[in-house]
């Protein structure tokens, strides 16, 4: 073993989400408009807050009478007690934050005239830090891999995709197909022609947490960008996101042994570099030709995605995390495929009009009133911190 390791930096080009799989309802959090801001509470304080002001019988009958829409903002604002001891509602929150009611504040970069719904939160570590877990980043890194070898290799899977062309539209089927193809790519066979992951190749590849060194959080709305719409819609989904220009450090390892990293030609941070762009980049075509011409007023330029090494998280895309399109001998099988997949998925979704590419819409996120892929990212690699043999 030949583990080279290099501390990188990782800056986010746009909105970047990994989700936590925490939903906020408006009750558990304060919009407010003018501010621009949203202000999470911490249940432990907001409740403590709540019976120190003699209002927590109140607030539990609005709750009750109003379990989905209940207003925060609003709620603060006519509270009569609350008024004659704090005036504005500005100081009512300044005074929660001083109570320990309020857990973290973050700017609302959507139209503010339109008011959040759910909000789907971000990961956090013990310490309440945004922070990318390395789990998150070995599974990118790892779909960018297996496609550029799959790429250089597709005579050697062709039984592979036939078996999943023959699975489509049966997603247990076709998961299975897709397990069988991962384990045949990603795992060197014992001499009884057995895969075991004591043999993965990349066990050569280590990543460590992406903790956050400057930057943060965002509140933004997630819009679609249907095909051969001439505009976006927004869908009611709010996400805590990585603000674009956020940048995190992480610790990368790689052994460049054939046994490991080596067996896709990667020997150094550049030849990862390398390969994570071409992905970034192959998507790219497949995205441009049915998207571009509907995109120049709606989304900021499509080609941003081009400067990036990686697409990273939730809203990327799912061709960002498929080999399907790599592993296809063309794009009409490709999306044959994808699209009987997502009509057994996604029932009534329209997806078996899909012919140019499914799915059928790119996910963005909406900042200041522009549009923007999401997940889009570059990584600066240091020299290797040490040498491990």
């Amino acid at each position: 073993m030949s583990m080279h390791y290099w501390k990188v930096s990782l800056v986010c080009q746009s909105p970047v989400f990994v989700g936590s799989g925490e939903k906020f309802k408006k009750s558990e959090y304060i919009y407010d408009k003018r501010a621009g801001k949203v202000y999470f509470l911490d249940e432990s304080g907001w409740l403590q807050f709540l019976g120190r002001h003699g209002i927590m019988d109140n607030f539990s009958n609005a709750l009750l009478a109003n379990p989905v829409h209940l207003n925060l903002f609003g709620y603060l604002s006519h509270q009569d007690r609350l008024g004659r001891e704090y005036g504005s509602i500005g100081n009512i929150i300044h005074a929660m934050k001083q109570e320990g009611a309020i857990l973290r504040t973050e700017p609302y970069l959507g139209n503010r005239d339109k008011v959040p719904g759910d909000i789907a939160g971000f990961v956090l570590d013990a310490m309440g830090n945004p922070y990318i877990p390395g789990s998150s980043l070995k599974g990118a890194f790892r779909t960018a891999i297996l496609a550029h070898h799959i790429l250089r290799n597709r005579g050697a899977y062709r039984q592979d995709w036939e078996n999943i062309k023959r699975a489509a539209g049966n997603q247990r089927r076709m998961g299975s197909a897709m397990d069988a193809l991962e384990r045949k790519a990603a795992i060197s066979p014992d001499k009884n022609g057995k895969t075991n992951m004591v043999n993965s190749y990349f066990r050569g590849l280590t990543v460590s947490d992406a903790k956050l060194i400057n930057g943060g959080l965002c509140v933004v709305p997630k819009t679609d960008l249907g095909l051969h719409t001439s505009r976006t819609h927004e869908v009611s989904l709010f996400r805590e996101t990585l603000q674009g220009g956020s940048t995190l450090e992480f610790t990368l390892g790689i052994d460049d042994e054939t046994s490991a990293m080596g067996h896709f030609g990667i020997h150094n941070f550049h030849d990862f570099v390398d390969i994570l762009k071409e992905f970034v980049n192959f998507q790219y075509e497949i995205l441009k030709k049915p998207f571009e011409p509907y995109a120049k007023e709606e989304l900021h330029d499509i080609k941003n995605a081009k400067n990036a090494d990686l697409d990273l998280g939730g809203g990327a895309g799912y061709i960002s995390k498929t080999l399907v399109y790599a592993l296809a001998p063309n794009k009409e099988d490709a999306v044959y495929v994808v699209r009987k997949l997502m009509e057994n998925i996604f029932k009534g979704g329209h997806h078996g009009w899909d012919t140019e590419i499914s799915p059928h819409a790119l996910k963005l996120a909406e900042v200041d009133g522009v549009n923007y892929l999401m997940g889009l990212c570059y990584l600066e690699g240091e020299e290797a911190l040490c040498l491990d043999r």
